[in-house]
């Protein structure tokens, strides 16, 4: 059913309920006000997957990762791989990726989910994984002649509750089958890279 179709229904039922009580078949329902009319076109229009949307769908698939994950500046990274999944949802509005591997020996789940907002103009992405109990939530831009996602955020400070720490996030679209993720954090007031997954399409 279209967004105009369940929008007059409504207001057509809701119409009913303040009228005059008649008989089922001479029930009609009224045309939309211009200012109704005006609320679907608008609704239709934040709802309707674009452009964005697609660019996110052509993510769907299973892939490999390999993750570089630097714990000291200078240090020599921890290294990791696992598999991820991502799957479109709704009619291509959004994208989850369901990702599992290892984190300093011990297994790890994460999960993501990462939309482009219509009237907001900018991706909006959530993440949780099972090495923690927040949901953290960033919000990016895409460089179509980069080929880059960039987004920007805050997540939970363990080592002082209540605060935060600033983080961004690069995901460079190589090609169909690959792309490469790239973590910043602010640490002593300078932005460190801290982490690299590279993923490749599984074949």
């Amino acid at each position: 059913m279209s967004l105009q179709r369940l929008f007059t229904r409504t207001m057509a039922a809701a119409s009913l309920a303040v009228a005059l009580p008649l008989p089922a078949q001479e029930a009609k329902p009224k045309a939309p006000t211009a200012d109704q009319q005006a609320m679907m076109d608008a609704w239709q229009k934040a709802a309707a997957p674009g452009p964005n949307h697609k660019l996110l769908a052509s993510l769907a698939g299973q892939w490999n990762f390999a993750t570089k994950m630097w714990m000291q500046p200078g240090a020599p990274p921890e290294t990791s791989t696992g598999t991820a999944v991502y799957t479109s949802l709704m009619d291509g509005r959004f994208i989850q990726g369901e990702y599992k591997g290892t984190f300093g020996g011990m297994a790890f789940q994460g999960l993501g989910l990462t939309g482009y907002d219509n009237v907001a103009k900018h991706f909006t992405a959530t993440w949780a994984d099972n090495m923690g109990t927040s949901i953290m939530l960033m919000t990016g831009k895409y460089d179509p002649a980069a080929k880059t996602f960039t987004y920007k955020g805050d997540m939970v400070n363990v080592m002082k509750p209540g605060t935060m720490v600033k983080v961004r996030q690069t995901v460079k679209i190589a090609d169909d089958d690959s792309h490469v993720m790239e973590w910043y954090e602010i640490r002593g007031g300078k932005e460190v890279k801290t982490m690299e997954i590279a993923y490749t399409r599984q074949k």
